[in-house]
């Protein structure tokens, strides 16, 4: 299962990807959205690439369906690998992976970031699969939903910080 979403910031690119690698924005959004134990295991970037992996326990944004509730605790521990390289002046593409402990299911995608001097659209693709007998295609379509409440709110936590840094 497939999902597509397209995140406009009044900020520039290059403000908007300082902010994506800046530990104390990371910590903060993370906060903001309710996320606990949260660690910047890895945070490095150069001119043409990096690299970020955070590791948190997060709160599904929706009620668990009981028939999933062995899999999907109260709070569970994520953990997002993302790859990031630069294609050119104005667009910076990235490659992730989130691993949900305890959940059976691969979630990746891909992220494309374009910008211009007051401006960038991140454009986010995410990809859930899980391939257990009878329920696979429930516990995807609940990640999914859960992931795009949770990219939503991300989000608007990271827009809203900018824009308080920008003032």
């Amino acid at each position: 299962m497939e999902l597509e979403v397209t995140h406009a910031y009044d900020s520039s690119l290059d403000r908007v990807l300082g902010a994506f690698f800046n530990e104390q924005h990371i910590l903060q959004k993370n906060a903001d959205v309710g996320a606990r134990n949260v660690h910047v295991d890895e945070c490095n970037r150069s001119d043409q690439t990096g690299k970020l992996v955070i590791s948190r326990e997060v709160r599904s944004a929706r009620e668990v369906p009981g028939i999933l509730a062995s899999f999907h605790k109260e709070w569970n521990r994520v953990r997002q690998e993302e790859h990031w390289f630069r294609k050119d002046d104005n667009e910076w593409h990235c490659e992730f992976r989130v691993h949900i402990e305890g959940v059976p299911a691969k979630i990746k995608g891909n992220m494309r970031l374009q910008g211009h001097q007051n401006n960038c659209i991140n454009y986010v693709t995410l990809s859930v699969r899980c391939d257990l007998p009878l329920i696979g295609k429930k516990v995807a379509k609940f990640l999914l939903e859960d992931s795009r409440l949770k990219i939503e709110r991300e989000h608007a936590a990271s827009c809203a910080l900018l824009y308080a840094a920008q003032a």
